[in-house]
């Protein structure tokens, strides 16, 4: 019985081996690569549409920051007023004026954390917006090209300059994308 398993184990093992060769032949090849690298960060960088973002971020940071500004300053100077006031003020009602202020002042800070948190999301929403459509044309590109892999520039350590679609690629995003609304809602 033992010899009979060992044989009927043999015999599979060789036609196993016998078969791998077939098998191997009808195996489905990969295709041939066909190589592009993108600079998807200087691409980025360059874009019409992210300088667009960028203006309308420093547009949007600079009045948030105004307006926090003008809150902190009018704070002070309630601040200074208690201050001037507390000998006349009885020690409960100068304690209870500088909580109130006190909590007004944690409230704005929490809400120039907030806008400054809303203003990080838009752009980091209106990048990836961009960044679609740079993909779409990268995709669109590599067609053209008969490419079937595109790599990031970021993952390569050395590259032939002709492997290099980038400037391609920025041009392209720029045709298709010059401005782009900026992403962002205020939080009040």
């Amino acid at each position: 019985m033992t010899r009979m398993r060992v044989a009927f184990a043999l015999v599979a093992v060789l036609s196993l081996a016998a078969a791998s060769p077939v098998l191997a032949q009808n195996a489905v090849k990969p295709p041939v690569p066909s190589i592009a690298i993108v600079d998807v960060e200087s691409v980025m960088r360059d874009s019409l549409a992210v300088k667009s973002a960028r203006g309308q971020i420093d547009v949007i940071a600079k009045d948030i920051q105004q307006s926090i500004a003008k809150e902190e300053e009018q704070l002070r100077s309630e601040e200074q007023n208690l201050q001037q006031q507390r000998a006349l003020l009885t020690p409960e009602k100068y304690a209870e004026e500088r909580q109130a202020l006190q909590q007004r002042a944690a409230a704005l800070q929490q809400r120039a954390r907030s806008q400054r948190q809303a203003l990080d999301r838009g752009m980091a929403q209106t990048m990836q917006r961009i960044q679609v459509v740079l993909f779409d044309e990268i995709g669109k590109l590599a067609e053209e090209l008969g490419v079937n892999l595109v790599l990031p520039r970021s993952q390569i350590v050395v590259a032939v300059d002709s492997f290099n679609i980038s400037a391609e690629a920025l041009k392209r995003l720029n045709a298709r994308l010059t401005e782009v609304d900026m992403a962002f809602e205020r939080t009040e």
